[in-house]
């Protein structure tokens, strides 16, 4: 029978909370994963998520920017050594000051700009801890899935001794012929060679764990990877949820959005900001002085023509990629819910054919030992255990991770949000 997700987490998911704030990971995830607490730390020191914390920075920093305006006072004056001739000589002097003035609606677009680069920086953050938590889900699984193999493989090798040992031993008693202890020899020279190919995939995923991932404590032993779960409600509930958490999404149509602010903001700027100013000048040694107002329109508009029509561009492609964004996030959501589905059941016919294949090797052995049964269908038998048993593990591992990626990107472990805040992380508490 199939293990259920916890009633808890079901009942989270329908309510729309945040999954990995309020809920413990789903047993069959939590005897398999990394600690929760751990993989969250990982997460968040992977470069990738640093390198989007400093866009973030920056994001926030242009959107103050933004905001505020780049409209400053700015403050010129002169100082003049007159020589009139005949009248002598006059120090003469002007001083003004002058500020760039936004026009209405200028100032409420910068402030859409400013929301929606900041928006932008947030899912670029959350994006990048999911893409670095997915990371770290295949390299894990990826690692138990060769220790196990591994020991499948020593177990064949052992098999395989002592079917050459008990071959020996009727060799020299004059019970077997040369030919059934050539055929075991080749068997435990093919185990073992099977046993160096799995303890160097073994290795070359211990390695990238830890190259990646060097905070992360590895255990000393690789747990085995649990049987696939159904989580309820269903497969197609996670699927649909995967589309309404998506980053991808917010950032692809807060990427929409900005630009269509920008191109707004090229359209209003078409009508240039007109600069006013005080200015005040003393001449004629300060026989002669002056106070007054004065203002300044740029009248060119072709120039500003074509960058908002470049802008209303960059828009339209911008939408035309959020849309772009929703259909292959919905495709990839039910894909994998599909996959997910097709290989756990997958997984239980692979377990169901390992199952036979050990019932006959362990019938032919018990024929062996009465002397009904020749070496060589025992060793074609044991070859195709050793053979159910790595497809067996595959199977399982290919549908533990099926699973398991549908729930992260569902954010329902190691991501803490809701897909719209950028601000979440944490996990739940390890059992």
């Amino acid at each position: 029978m199939k293990a259920r997700l916890s009633p808890l987490l079901l009942a989270l998911a329908l309510a729309g909370a945040p999954l990995a704030r309020a809920a413990e990971l789903p047993a069959a995830l939590a005897d398999t994963l990394p600690d929760a607490h751990e993989a969250v730390a990982v997460i968040d020191a992977d470069p990738g998520v640093r390198r989007a914390q400093g866009e973030r920075e920056a994001a926030l920093a242009r959107a103050s920017g933004r905001r505020r305006g780049s409209h400053e006072w700015i403050a010129g004056g002169q100082w003049l050594d007159r020589d009139a001739g005949a009248q002598g000589r006059f120090n003469e002097w002007e001083a003004s000051l002058q500020r760039e003035l936004r026009l209405p609606g200028k100032a409420a677009v910068d402030r859409r700009i400013a929301d929606a680069e900041e928006s932008v920086g947030g899912d670029l953050l959350a994006d990048a801890r999911h893409m670095a938590a997915i990371g770290l889900l295949e390299a894990w699984l990826e690692w138990l899935a060769a220790e196990e193999l591994r020991r499948v493989s020593m177990a064949a090798v052992a098999d395989a001794d002592s079917d050459l040992d008990a071959v020996a031993a009727r060799l020299k008693g004059g019970d077997a012929a040369l030919v059934e202890h050539d055929a075991a020899l080749a068997a435990a020279a093919a185990a073992r060679r099977e046993v160096r190919l799995a303890e160097i995939r073994a290795q070359e995923a211990r390695i990238t764990l830890q190259a990646r991932y060097p905070g992360l404590p590895l255990p000393a032993q690789a747990a085995p990877i649990a049987a696939p779960s159904v989580p309820e409600p269903g497969w197609r509930h996670w699927g649909e949820r995967i589309v309404a958490v998506s980053h991808e999404v917010t950032l692809a149509q807060g990427r929409a959005e900005l630009e269509a602010n920008r191109a707004e903001r090229a359209r209003l700027d078409r009508r240039a900001n007109p600069t006013i100013g005080l200015r005040a000048l003393s001449e004629r040694g300060g026989d002669e002085s002056a106070l007054g107002v004065f203002f300044s329109v740029p009248l060119g508009t072709g120039a500003r023509r074509a960058v908002a029509a470049e802008a209303a561009g960059q828009a339209m492609a911008a939408e035309a990629d959020a849309d772009a964004v929703r259909i292959e996030v919905g495709r990839h959501a039910q894909a994998l819910a599909a996959r997910a589905e097709t290989l756990a059941a997958a997984w239980t016919l692979a377990k169901e054919g390992l199952d036979a294949q050990r019932q006959e090797t362990a019938r032919l052995e018990r024929g062996r030992e009465l002397g009904g049964v020749a070496l060589a269908p025992l060793l074609a038998a044991r070859r195709r255990e050793r053979e159910a048993a790595m497809a067996e593990v595959e199977s399982r591992a290919a549908a533990y991770g099926a699973t398991a990626r549908l729930l992260l990107d569902a954010h329902a472990f190691w991501i803490n949000d809701d897909g719209h805040s950028g601000e979440g992380h944490g996990a739940a508490a390890a059992p």
